[in-house]
């Protein structure tokens, strides 16, 4: 067969993501043979030249379970187990230090360069366990639906939380993973383990959507469900009820700050986010305008109490309104 044939390209940055890699395998002659070079003294040894092809043999083959991962656009029904490729990146880490022992300096920057690509499908893998977890795209529903009840509010906060937290993470571990292979000598890649690194950026691309989008999602709501966000929205509320009207004001334009900074990263990120995950930027977005509208009224309510303005009436009556139309947002 053509030493290509196995490759099959993602699509470019904006177009599906459903591919992660954009790399296949044609891959059983790649755990190394006995046709390796005669020529010990420029080559080194037969077991560190059979080392590094199946070095780059199992690595292949970790690259392939993530190549054949379909709908990342909506990551939620990705069924991604990690334990192979994982497994497969352990087995090549093994034959490159065999490699490594055995061959001489001449040989180091294959070596080098097929230590990258493991790093790289490794910090692939590890994004793409992050974003893939059932658990995530449900714990997004649980913060979702808190604030459409306003009940459990105090869980969906530390949900949401702790998921920004593992996210972030995950984010910083792309950027390090995009830049390992940006880095990665492509024609010596292409040479030691038949892969363009343009599949491997295309890959990354691709992932580094979700991650972005996924970060996105959940600062946006965690800051919505902070100290700063319903927080201080229910703090603003106790003191319009105690009648301290400007402790009262004071919270509610922070919370309206906080609520409209929300609004405006959800709005931009909707437009960039993966199909599968449009939806929920769309409910959030929509949680936060109506959030804003009602921080809004509610300061409007706390500054005509002050002025004992009889419009504080209607005010909070709008408020009170707009925290209603949060409910609706999911329908």
């Amino acid at each position: 067969m053509n030493r290509r044939q196995y490759l099959a390209r993602a699509g470019a940055a904006g177009a599906s993501v459903g591919s992660l890699t954009g790399l296949a395998g044609c891959l059983d002659d790649l755990s190394g043979s006995d046709d390796t070079t005669d020529d010990e003294g420029d080559a080194g040894s037969r077991a560190g030249v059979r080392a590094l092809d199946r070095t780059a043999g199992d690595l292949n083959k970790a690259a392939l379970v993530l190549d054949e991962l379909d709908g990342l656009e909506d990551p939620g029904t990705v069924d991604f187990d990690p334990s192979e490729p994982r497994d497969r990146l352990v087995d090549a880490r093994d034959h490159l230090e065999t490699a490594e022992a055995e061959l001489g300096d001449d040989r180091a920057a294959d070596v080098d360069t097929l230590r990258s690509y493991a790093d790289a499908l490794e910090g692939l893998i590890d994004v793409t366990a992050t974003v893939t977890d059932e658990g995530l795209t449900e714990d997004v529903d649980d913060v979702s639906a808190a604030l459409e009840t306003e009940s459990g509010i105090e869980d969906a906060s530390a949900t949401v939380s702790d998921r920004h937290a593992e996210i972030a993470d995950a984010h910083e571990r792309w950027d390090e993973t995009d830049e390992t292979i940006r880095g990665i000598d492509a024609d010596r890649l292409d040479e030691l383990a038949d892969v363009p690194r343009s599949d491997l950026e295309e890959g990354s691309t691709a992932l580094g959507e979700v991650v972005t989008a996924f970060e996105t999602l959940a600062g946006a709501y965690d800051a919505t469900l902070g100290d700063e966000g319903y927080d201080a929205l229910d703090r603003g509320r106790s003191h319009l009820d105690e009648g301290e009207y400007e402790a009262a004001r004071d919270e509610f334009e922070t919370a309206e700050s906080t609520f409209s900074a929300a609004h405006r990263r959800l709005a931009d990120g909707t437009a960039t986010a993966p199909d599968g995950l449009v939806g929920y930027f769309e409910t959030a977005e929509c949680q936060t305008r109506h959030l804003t509208d009602a921080a809004a009224a509610f300061a409007d309510a706390a500054t005509a109490a002050a002025e004992r303005d009889p419009s504080a009436t209607e005010h909070r009556s709008d408020a009170e309104a707009a925290l209603d139309r949060v409910g609706d947002c999911s329908d």
